[in-house]
């Protein structure tokens, strides 16, 4: 199977926030899709087992994304994307605020606010049904895709962790 296909699929990326006990937790997200946009609009969110992130959702059960923009800073991406939340505060690193007590990025393209409804579990990962709360528009430039990124910001994101650890 050539999975170089499956990059080809089209999708963003988005920062999960939600409350952890001692700091907020948070980690990038690509496989998110809403899948009912009547009544209720139903978001679908796809985590690793594997994370802090995860296990929040699991416990927490709201929390926001920010809809990462095509000129989002690459150690955003870094920041939330290559590092574990049990060991870093994430959230500390970047400019945020708090809607409904919860962490956003400043700068992104559009806010949502979710609650988990009801999770699947897969074998890596699990599948998040989350009704939207709340949505609003963020700074002006286009969301940011995952072609986008593995073309032009990948490589960016990996030297922008190098150059936080090198600091200390």
């Amino acid at each position: 199977m050539d999975k170089t296909a499956l990059y080809k699929l089209t999708h963003g990326l988005y920062v999960v926030g939600v409350k952890a006990p001692q700091w907020f937790g948070g980690c990038v997200v690509d496989a998110l899709a809403q899948v009912d946009g009547g009544e209720q609009n139903i978001l679908v969110l796809s985590s690793l087992k594997n994370n802090l992130t995860n296990e929040l959702l699991k416990a927490e059960k709201e929390f926001t994304l920010s809809v990462l923009a095509e000129n989002v800073d690459p150690f955003v991406v870094a920041n939330f994307g290559l590092q574990s939340a049990r060991a870093v505060d994430k959230w500390r690193n970047v400019p945020h605020t708090l809607k409904d007590a919860l962490p956003v990025l400043q700068d992104a393209a559009a806010y949502l606010r979710c609650r988990v409804t009801e999770v699947k579990e897969l074998p890596g990962h699990s599948v998040f049904f989350c009704l939207v709360l709340d949505a609003w528009s963020g700074n002006s430039a286009k969301p940011l895709t995952y072609a986008d990124y593995r073309q032009n910001l990948q490589a960016a994101a990996k030297d922008a962790l190098q150059k936080l650890k090198a600091q200390g």
